[in-house]
Order: structure tokens, then sequence, then C-alpha cells
């Protein structure tokens, strides 16, 4: 057997100090973590893919532990000494090199250290069960490939033949109605000079060549129809093929298929209403009662996931005043999946995903769009799961490289009309908008959001504008955030002055954003 490399075999006793720590003193993670990220990228470099998503999966436990999200407990001390003879193994066939170690499963490992990470309640017993039933589940799971295979070979002697003379024949056919429509045209134009001259014999005569060569055409596509039928009545192939309805949208430029019968609601928020518990966007979803009755409706608290966060090659974008979410809903879960837009409601035919691309679980099919496009169809239960598995600081990571920041304003003043007006023209320049009727209003907005940028009037009751901005520039989040005095007059401390007089939608915007790049 070959020698081992100098450089593995330092990687293998890094590991293994590692997973000795993990089982006598698994409380240590503080003192564990520099070394658990430096090696779990060595990982990743040698190639030990298994090993560095057990690395990553401590580490996540570990960062969470940090940051006090989760806390100590006896499955999660469990959990980690499992995960450490899982990564002991590793090492085992690393030395060894076997070729086993690309084999090793690891699925149930990082499934459950997900569990832990999220706070789900887990029992790390079950990967003793998988482990005993991990020979059974990969012989059963052979036979089912070889059994998919023979069906396959059998399908494949049933495929649609058509000679080419049948196509001809319907080719023909085709091109017989084309030349129809160009003669009744003609027949249409004749019939409409003969009542203009008011000529009842031509009008007459007209009519009947019209209704006549109108049957013919008629007569024409029905055999069509029942040719092309006749064509695919046997087809075992398109019968194969299931109906599916759904709704196509977008999300990272690509188009995708959700099936409708996941999909509970399609609704539009604001980004500035979504609430955030434990790092996790919840969108406050109204459920209205059967009666109707406002006062009776309940309102539930549904975690909102960007469809784009897990799919690869995302570029950043500018953020959409209104997000698109689809509420879907699978064994009585509800989650709100964001897309950058939904097209069209949609029946499809679905076709089964070659058996290569079987383990792609997030995919069950493909589908065809108007323009014969394929487009995938979301196997929406594993969409979910993989939502839930994603840590807060993966979703935080994904926003900051996707999403361009969109600026939030703050609008202060008494007049509704004015406020709508600006209101309106923010919008339409993608700005995020909020409102306040006067300076008490305004404070109270401030206290609980950051804006970057605030347009204030003057004259205003219960507190003008003047008072407004000494209160603004004591608070420290707002010494240096620009305010803009929409007013007769200027204000002292305002860094720019629109007047109400000569005020138009330009000169605003252009006003903004010249305060904005200036921040």
């Amino acid at each position: 057997m070959k020698e081992l490399d100098n450089t593995i075999k330092c990687y293998i006793a890094e590991t293994r100090k590692l997973i000795l720590e993990l089982k006598q003193h698994p409380k240590r993670y503080y003192e564990n973590m520099r070394c658990l990220s430096m090696t779990k990228d060595n990982s990743r470099i040698l190639g030990y893919m298994q090993v560095y998503h057990l690395y990553k999966a401590v580490e996540d436990i570990y960062k969470a532990l940090c940051d006090d999200k989760i806390v100590y407990s006896d499955n999660l001390v469990l959990l980690l000494k499992l995960v450490a003879d899982k990564m002991d193994e590793c090492c085992n066939l690393i030395e060894s090199q076997s070729p086993d170690i690309n084999e090793v499963d690891v699925r149930p490992y990082l499934l459950y250290c997900d569990k832990a990470v999220a706070g789900e309640i887990f029992d790390p017993n079950h990967i003793v069960r998988h482990n005993a039933e991990a020979d059974k589940w990969l012989i059963n799971k052979l036979k089912a490939a070889r059994a998919r295979k023979r069906q396959t070979e059998k399908k494949a002697d049933s495929l649609l033949k058509i000679s080419s003379e049948k196509i001809s024949s319907i080719v023909n056919l085709h091109e017989e109605m084309i030349a129809r429509t160009y003669i009744i045209d003609n027949q249409v134009a004749l019939l409409k000079t003969a009542i203009a001259d008011k000529d009842m014999h031509a009008v007459n005569d007209a009519y009947k060549l019209l209704a006549n060569d109108t049957q013919n055409l008629q007569n024409s596509l029905l055999i069509a129809h029942e040719n092309l039928m006749g064509l695919v009545q046997d087809d075992s192939f398109l019968k194969n093929h299931q109906e599916y309805q759904g709704f196509f949208v977008m999300a990272n430029g690509s188009k995708y298929l959700i099936p409708s019968e996941f999909i509970h609601d399609v609704i539009c928020e604001s980004p500035l209403n979504y609430e955030t518990e434990q790092n996790q966007k919840i969108v406050k979803y109204v459920v209205e009662s059967e009666s109707g009755q406002e006062e009776d409706a309940v309102t539930e608290d549904i975690p909102v996931y960007y469809l784009s966060s897990l799919l690869p090659g995302q570029k950043a974008k500018n953020m959409n005043i209104l997000d698109t979410i689809l509420i879907v809903d699978y064994q009585s879960q509800k989650i709100g999946i964001i897309v950058d837009s939904v097209q069209k409601f949609v029946s499809v035919i679905k076709k089964n995903l070659p058996s290569s691309f079987e383990k792609f679980a997030p995919v069950e099919g493909i589908a065809f769009d108007e323009k014969y496009d394929m487009i995938p169809i979301l196997h929406i239960p594993e969409i979910m799961k993989m939502f839930r598995s994603l840590r807060g600081y993966d979703v935080k990571k994904f926003e900051a490289i996707t999403k361009k920041h969109i600026n939030k304003i703050l609008i202060v003043d008494d007049s509704d009309t004015t406020r709508q007006i600006e209101r309106t023209i923010l919008l339409t320049n993608n700005f995020l908008v909020e409102e306040a009727s006067d300076g008490i209003a305004a404070m109270e907005k401030l206290k609980k959001k950051l804006f970057d940028l605030i347009i204030c009037d003057d004259e205003m009751p219960r507190m003008n504008g003047d008072i407004l901005m000494d209160n603004i520039r004591r608070m420290d989040q707002y010494k240096n955030v620009p305010v803009v005095a929409v007013s007769d007059r200027p204000l002292a401390k305002a860094n720019a002055f629109v007047s109400k007089s000569d005020f138009s939608r330009d000169q605003l915007i252009q006003t903004l954003k010249r305060m904005l790049d200036n921040e």
C-alpha cells in the first residue's frame, strides 16, 4: 500500500484530535471553534466532502450555541458523539486509502444536525437504527433500480411510431386548410363589396360560396383532428404522462412550475411589514372566518423564504416594493415562498424525470410551456424541507449577496393629499414609503425603524418641522440621515429644500437621489 502523504497524515491527526474533544469535552465549543473551522476547510481542499459536511454541521451547532439560540441537552451531546464516530469511520477509510470514502452516507447525521440548529425536537437514536438498516436499504434500492430499468426498457418498445406517409397526409391537409382560409378571406371581401353596391344578386352568390367553403373548412378541421388522435391513441408513452395544474413562477431569471395542489393562497406583501423571530422572516397572514366577519378572522405567523436562495448563481438585483408570496401547505404546515413574479395559472402535461436525475429531490418532473421550453416542476415537500434546514445566517448571507439595498423613506406632513402625492411619486421610483401625520407620530416611527431619508413639512399640529428636526438630530442613529424639507420655507437643520409652491416630480426625485448618493 502506498504511504500516506504527510499532509493527509497531519489532517487525520487534527481530525482525530477534534473527534476526541467532541467525545470527551463537547461543551468546549469556544476553544474548538478555530481548529474546527480551519480543518473543515482542509477537508474541502483535500476532497473529503463527506467529512467536510460533517465538520460544517458541527460548526453550525457551535455557532448556534455561541449565539445562545439553542441550549445543551442530552440529545445534543449524543448527536455530537455519533457525528464524531462517523468522522472517525471516515478517517479509518482515508487512512486505509479505501475508495469507499466517497460512498459514505452522512445524510442522516446532517439532517439531525439541521434539526438541532433549528431548535426542533429530535431523537439521535434514530441514527443508530438507521445504521443498522442501511445495508437492507441499499439492497432494496438496488432492486428498485433494476426494476425501473426493466420497466424503462419495456416502455422503450412501445414508443410512438408514425409512418412518413401519414405525416405527409396531415401536412397536405394542413396546407389545404391554409389555402381555404385565403379563399374565404377573398369571398368575405366580395360580399362586403356587393353589400356596399346594394347588388342583392351578387350578395346572394357570395353568401352561398362563403357558406359552402366555411363548411368545407370545418370538415377538414374535424378530419385533421381525428387523424391526429388516431396517431396517438395507442401511444402508451403519452398515456403515462400526467396532467398537472399549477403556476408558472419566475425566480432568479428562470421559470418553474409550482403544482396547485400545494398552493393555499397567493398574496403580496411589503418587505417592511415582515417581522423577524430568531433570524426568520415572518409574514402575518389573515385567515378569513367562515362567517366573513372581520372580527372573527384569525392571523397566522407564516415563515417566508426566497425561492432564489435555493438556486445556484444568484445575481444582485433590486428589491421589489411588494413581494409576491405563494402560501404553500403540506401536511398542515404552511410556509411562504417569495418569487420574483407569478406568470400565470396553467394546465400542462407532466413528464417524469430521466432515471439519472431521480436523486435530484427538489424537482419531481418537467413540463413544457407555450414556447416548448422545458420547465422544472418543483417538489414542494422537499423544497419545504430544504427551507427549514436553512440557517438564519445562511439566509442573511443570501440576502446580502442577491439583494441591493432599497431605500426606506418617511414622509411627515399633516396634509393627507400631500402625503398621497409624495407617496405615489416615491413608489413609482422604487422607494419603500411610510407616513406620519405630524412630528409626534414621526418620532414614534423613527424610534422603531431606521429610515434612509426623511421628507418633512414645516407647519404641523402638535410638533412643527423645526422642533422635529431638533429631536431627530439628538438621536444617534439619525445624526447623519438626510432630511429634505418639502414645505413653504427651508428648515434650518434639513439637508435640502423643495418649495411646495414650485413643487415638481422630477425636482423631488433628483433631490432625493442626490441626498442618498451623498449619504
